[in-house]
């Protein structure tokens, strides 16, 4: 090789190493913006993951709810409605083995009376067309969750599990959806329970007076409308009456308690009308 080529291949030899040179910096900042953005992508799907299965609460239907109701706790229990009103929520729980309720359909339909039926998905799942009379009926469906456990007890995600299987099951059934009506089974719940609710657009409804039908021993159908009826009106005025579907002694009661309670000039309304937001001030 003569001294020209030899300069030559020298020349085209560093033009390939210069080359080689100026492009490793460019892969580099290529590969870390790739990786960068892949990062960003994963963190923006994890983010949307999180949101869908954490629910925000539904803060219109919360500002429904009238604010002379009486709430308890970080996260507004019900546990009474607005006082002024001579209105009374009568509400039933239905769940476990309870048989179906025509008989107090029946009773509320010929008293003109609307109410509210807190019901667990596997009630309504074995009573499908006792659930769907009640929205039938005129009256409103609350999410009692699916298998009627002691949610202190359970974890998060079988918190989670029982309110939203029970949701999906009441709004097939009834065409109605129970949000944000929710009342916990045996009426145990904590902070952690209440957030899970929350979160899932729910508001605990609990009561101010409980009949009692569903605790030992048996009550007797007399012993149940003194439980409601020697109360004054004063006390009684705004209240929320817990009673169970499925026990002989309420249904056989219920006529004689509704007669009273509307005698004595009391509206018996669902606890979505005791809450509405135009309630007047006490």
């Amino acid at each position: 090789m003569n001294p020209t080529e030899l300069k030559t291949a020298t020349h085209d030899r560093r033009s390939c190493s210069g080359t080689r040179n100026r492009a490793v910096p460019f892969l580099r900042s290529a590969f870390a913006i790739s990786t960068a953005f892949v990062a960003f992508f994963l963190l923006f799907l994890g983010c949307s993951l999180l949101r869908a299965s954490h629910p925000r609460l539904d803060t219109t239907r919360q500002r429904a709810i009238s604010n002379n109701a009486t709430t308890t706790g970080p996260f507004g229990e019900i546990v009474r409605g607005p006082r002024g009103k001579s209105e009374i929520a009568l509400t039933f729980d239905a769940g476990a083995d309870a048989d179906c309720f025509e008989d107090l359909i029946a009773a509320l339909e010929s008293a003109h009376v609307h109410s509210t039926f807190f019901i667990t998905g596997n009630w309504a799942q074995k009573n499908r067309d006792c659930t769907a009379a009640v929205t039938k009926h005129g009256h409103e469906v609350g999410n009692h969750t699916w298998n009627h456990l002691d949610l202190t007890r359970q974890t998060d995600d079988v918190v989670r599990d029982e309110i939203a299987r029970a949701e999906i099951m009441l709004t097939e059934l009834s065409g109605q959806s129970p949000r944000p009506r929710w009342r916990a089974p045996y009426g145990a719940r904590d902070k952690r329970v209440l957030r899970i609710a929350a979160n899932l657009g729910y508001r605990s409804i609990y009561w101010t007076i409980d009949s009692l039908d569903s605790v030992e021993p048996p009550k007797t159908p007399q012993f149940l409308i003194d439980r409601i009826t020697r109360k004054g009106d004063e006390e009684l005025d705004g209240t929320i009456v817990l009673m169970h579907v499925g026990v002989r002694s309420t249904a056989d009661a219920l006529p004689a308690i509704i007669a009273n309670l509307q005698g004595r000039g009391f509206h018996l309304v669902t606890v979505s009308e005791l809450l509405r937001s135009s309630a007047k001030a006490p």
